[in-house]
């Protein structure tokens, strides 16, 4: 019951978010730097300092996180060697359990660095409500752009030329 009444609830906040335009945050600078573990077990720093950031939350069953995972997926195929790092955060506590999260990229062919926030802790210092939800970070780590809802490929490449 209480999955699914999360669910019906994400599903209303991405509805009532989704038409809203673009975001854009006033500068602000996160609270802590985040040393965690990607999903293939390398460290990565979240903000990674000196470099832009686009932070990225989602959950495999979340119907938009379906859909626009794939244009992550091209964004950073195209960006590897790009002065832009891609950091998705999939918040494993709201999930089935880790396994469903591994079936999930492995079926998708994912390889884009996955860091699950098992504990929430992303979640709350991003004040995540909604997912999926994104922020560009600017090279000092403060948040430059918020976008609730899903975004395109072609959203994430002009985010990158900012």
């Amino acid at each position: 019951m209480t999955k699914r009444f999360t669910l019906i609830a994400s599903l209303v906040m991405v509805a009532i978010f989704s038409w809203l335009p673009e975001a854009t945050a006033e500068k602000r600078s996160v609270p802590a730097v985040f040393l965690m573990k990607t999903i293939e077990g390398d460290d990565i720093s979240i903000p990674h300092k000196g470099q832009k950031t686009i932070l990225h939350f989602w959950t495999s069953w979340c119907p938009p996180c379906k859909k626009e995972l794939p244009q992550f997926q091209s964004f950073y195929e195209e960006q590897q060697a790009g002065g832009v790092q891609l950091v998705t955060v999939n918040l494993v506590n709201a999930e089935q359990n880790k396994q469903a999260v591994v079936d999930f990229i492995e079926a998708n062919k994912l390889t884009f660095p996955v860091v699950l926030d098992s504990q929430g802790d992303l979640m709350k210092t991003y004040h995540i409500v909604t997912i999926p939800t994104s922020f560009l970070l600017n090279e000092k780590g403060e948040i430059e752009k918020t976008a609730v809802g899903p975004m395109t490929a072609e959203q994430l490449k002009e985010w990158a030329q900012e």
